[in-house]
C-alpha cells in the first residue's frame, strides 16, 4: 500500500486529496470519521456529533477526486463501514480508497475487491533482508554474516 501511495504514477491521476489514515482495532465510526476529515483538512474537530462531522466531510470532500488509505482495518461490521463511507461518496469520480487488513471478513463487509497478498519465496525474502542490511553499503557480508542473516530470513 506504501509503494502504491507513494508511486509517482498516483501523481499522474491527479487527485485534489490524499490522505493515509491508520485505523488499528479500535473503530469507532465517529473516531474514524473525524480522523479522515482531520487528515483531509489538517483542522481539529472536537465535536460529538456524527451528523456534524459528516457534513464538513462531505463538504471538503465534494466534487474533489482523492485517494484515501484506510490502514490496519480490523473491524468486520457492514453497517459501521456504510455509516464511514456515506460522506467519503460525494468524492468526484475517480476517487478511490485503499484498505489494508489482515482480515479477509474485513475485505468482504467492506464490499471491496479483495487482493490477498502471497508470502514471499525465501530468496526474495533474502533480496529485502540484504537491501535493509546493506543499505549504507559500508557493510560486506562475509560467510558467516551470511549465514546468520540466511537464518533470520528463514
Amino acid at each position: 500500500a506504501q509503494h502504491v501511495y507513494n508511486d509517482p504514477k498516483i501523481e499522474d491521476a491527479k487527485f485534489d486529496i490524499k490522505v493515509w489514515v491508520c485505523v488499528s482495532d479500535h473503530f469507532h465510526v465517529l473516531t474514524v470519521t473525524r480522523t479522515i476529515f482531520e487528515a483531509i483538512t489538517n483542522q481539529k474537530d472536537d465535536s460529538g456529533n456524527l451528523e456534524m462531522v459528516h457534513k464538513k466531510l462531505k463538504e471538503n470532500l465534494s466534487k474533489r477526486k482523492f485517494l484515501l488509505v484506510l490502514d490496519d482495518v480490523w473491524n468486520e461490521r457492514r453497517e459501521e463501514w456504510e455509516a464511514v463511507q456515506t460522506p467519503l461518496r460525494y468524492g468526484a469520480p475517480g476517487s478511490r480508497i485503499l484498505v489494508t487488513t489482515r482480515g479477509e471478513k474485513v475485505a468482504s463487509s467492506m464490499r471491496s475487491k479483495v487482493h490477498l497478498l502471497k508470502q514471499l519465496q525465501e530468496d526474495e525474502c533474502w533480496k529485502v533482508f540484504e537491501n535493509h542490511a546493506l543499505k549504507d553499503g559500508d557493510i560486506e557480508l562475509n560467510d558467516e554474516l551470511k549465514e546468520i542473516g540466511r537464518r533470520i530470513v528463514e
